[in-house]
């Protein structure tokens, strides 16, 4: 007679796989002969080999799209964000198939989502006709990663760890990785879905945004598991934990977040004035039309300052735009005379000196203008402009910058921005191998800042950032956790940039969605100034409370509240996010495929019915 355990197998077999095994095998006929305990796993090896080969390629096609066009429309410029509760939905299918996938599957999910990234970040393409090639190069790269979650998934489902731990975890790992990795870029992580839910993001001020995209994960996994045991594909037991663990997940987010929406903020800050103007930019501009574009800056800032009744005490202008042929220069000890310069070491002195002096002069002369349209000022305006650096010494360094130029027309003080554009100002390699250097184009060979800085506006201490160093959430957010060190926290961030290369795409929104995220894990107001957008005041709840529309030509006048909020992620960096790193490691270092004769150990000891459950016997198949 056969055993409880063997009757209950091979009866699994017959309902699983009745094109495979003889119709004439009757499963509880008791003929051992035909059907013996030893030969039963080399059988369901076989049947899961014979699956396997029949996956076909609209089983991972049809879910690859489905998955990005959900992300697609979550984000910018149709920004849906319900659907981040399902767009992973196909994804978490393809990692609990049980076929095999081949390499050729995880193409098709690779060039799918290449798609998505290439679609999303089109914009990129506009800054100049050489950008298109790493344009193609940073979608087929980010691609990496939804292919990346999949397989790792996969391989790690597959060997013993359940969704619950897998999904969230390995989505988590592998952002994390993606904010470092090549420089990082923080544009369309998952959690920016939810920017328009503000009770929802608060939580990005213990975690960064990786405690959002760790809860989408979570509640795209409950959507599924609720499905499977709609379908009986799972026990209830399962999911019953499931759904303990989301639902308290959500109430202590909805807790916390509204906790935080609620918190009375500081005293009223210094005011300020955001400039954006829509001028078409280009990596080379002749004088006059440098000359040009600082001329409309300054009359949009007299605009603002003759609309506005209530003293403006500082100025904002875009990356770039105040430098109008006379960038702010410095004259180290070590200097020597540039080749492309004609004359002695003292006559280049003289000349620095004398721009020098220019630079001053125009300051005064464009705040002493902005001082006459308001008669209540005590005082001329201060500015905080984006404008070039350059420093002579035994070398020159040029420095995409922001300056800081007090009531007194001198410069106070000056950033270097830190984390530049990889072929946007700087190409690697290329400017070193003999005769490519000529394809360079000029405006990319710039030198990295030194670290972060601060500025002293009336009452309000700002910190500057420039163009992507909001787009790379890490940037501001160690920057913060230094200043935190220091005790020097500031009030406010500014950041300037420069989105005219991006004419009217979502990158720009792309952008400003990453700014709201910094506000909130800083937990400080950002005030954007940009050309052509995005120019906004954000509060420190990540909450738009003015904004320009892209193209715009006007301004918004900003008066944030202090808030002395010191968020858990400045004080201690994002170490729960690495942490997922390193658990992914391990767990890919750790885990084994089981055994046959362990998987028939487990339905031998476990309850009765364990046999029949997909998910008990989930680690047959490979991956």
């Amino acid at each position: 007679m056969m055993t409880p355990v063997r009757e209950k197998l091979t009866s699994s077999i017959l309902n699983r796989y009745p094109d495979t095994v003889s119709e004439g095998f009757d499963a509880r006929a008791g003929n051992e002969s035909r059907f013996p305990i030893g030969d039963e796993i080399p059988i369901i090896t076989a049947m899961n080999a014979l699956n396997s080969n029949d996956l076909r390629r609209s089983s991972v096609i049809l879910p690859s799209l489905l998955s990005v066009i959900g992300l697609w429309l979550a984000q910018p410029p149709f920004e849906i964000w319900w659907l981040g509760f399902v767009a992973l939905l196909p994804l978490i299918y393809l990692i609990a198939l049980k076929q095999r996938f081949r390499r050729r599957d995880y193409l098709i999910i690779w060039f799918v989502s290449s798609v998505y990234w290439l679609i999303s970040l089109q914009g990129l393409r506009h800054a100049h006709p050489l950008m298109h090639g790493p344009w193609l190069a940073l979608g087929v790269y980010l691609a990496v990663y939804q292919t990346a979650f999949v397989a790792f998934s996969r391989y790690l489902y597959h060997r013993g760890p359940g969704l619950l731990v897998v999904v969230p975890l390995a989505w988590v790992a592998l952002e994390y990785v993606r904010n470092y990795l090549l420089t990082g870029i923080s544009v369309l992580m998952l959690g920016h879905v939810l920017v328009k839910v503000p009770v929802l993001v608060q939580i990005a001020d213990l975690f960064g945004g990786y405690g959002v995209s760790a809860l989408l994960a979570l509640g795209n996994l409950f959507l599924w598991q609720t499905l499977q045991v709609c379908r009986r594909k799972i026990n209830r037991t399962d999911y019953g934990f499931t759904f303990g663990i989301t639902l308290a997940s959500f109430l202590a987010v909805l807790t916390y977040g509204n906790y935080r929406l609620n918190e009375p903020m500081g005293e009223p800050l210094a005011r300020f004035a955001l400039i954006q103007r829509n001028e078409k930019v280009e990596y080379v501009l002749n004088p006059e039309r440098q000359i040009e574009i600082f001329q409309g800056y300054a009359a949009s800032s007299v605009d603002a300052a003759r609309q506005t009744s209530e003293v403006i005490d500082a100025y904002i202008w875009p990356e770039s735009m105040y430098s109008a042929t006379n960038p702010n220069v410095y004259l180290l000890p070590d200097a020597t005379v540039p080749p492309q310069f004609h004359g002695t070491l003292q006559d280049f002195e003289t000349g620095i000196r004398n721009q020098q002096r220019y630079f001053t002069e125009r300051a005064g002369f464009v705040q002493s203008a902005l001082r006459r349209e308001q008669p209540t000022s005590t005082q001329a305006p201060e500015l905080i402009v984006g404008c070039g650096v350059i420093e002579y010494g035994e070398q020159i360094n040029v420095y995409s910058a922001v300056i800081n130029i007090d009531s007194n027309h001198q410069v106070e003080t000056w950033y270097g921005k830190t984390h530049l554009v990889m072929f946007g100002e700087y190409i690697p390699i290329l400017p070193s191998l003999p005769g490519l250097s000529n394809l360079v184009p000029p405006g990319m060979g710039l030198e990295p800042g030194s670290g972060g800085a601060l500025m002293r506006v009336a009452n309000t201490w700002v910190a500057p950032n420039v163009c992507i160093e909001t787009a790379v959430e890490r940037v501001a957010i160690n920057q913060m956790h230094e200043f935190y060190l220091a005790n020097q926290t500031p009030d406010v961030i500014a950041t300037v940039t420069n989105d005219g290369w991006f004419d009217n795409t979502s990158v720009i929104d792309h952008h400003l969605r990453c700014a709201q995220m910094v506000a909130i894990a800083c937990r400080r107001p950002i005030l954007s100034a940009a050309n052509n957008g995005p120019t906004a005041w954000i509060d420190s709840r990540g909450q738009i409370i003015e904004r320009l529309k892209t193209g715009e030509n006007g301004f918004v006048i900003a008066a944030p509240k202090k808030d002395e909020r010191i968020s858990l992620i400045v004080r201690i960096g994002d170490w729960p996010a690495a942490a997922t790193v390193i658990i992914c490691v391990a767990l890919g270092l750790c885990v084994r495929r089981r055994s046959p004769d362990k998987d028939v150990q487990a339905v031998d000891h476990n309850k009765p019915d364990a046999g029949l459950d997909p998910e008990a016997d989930k680690e047959l198949p490979a991956c």
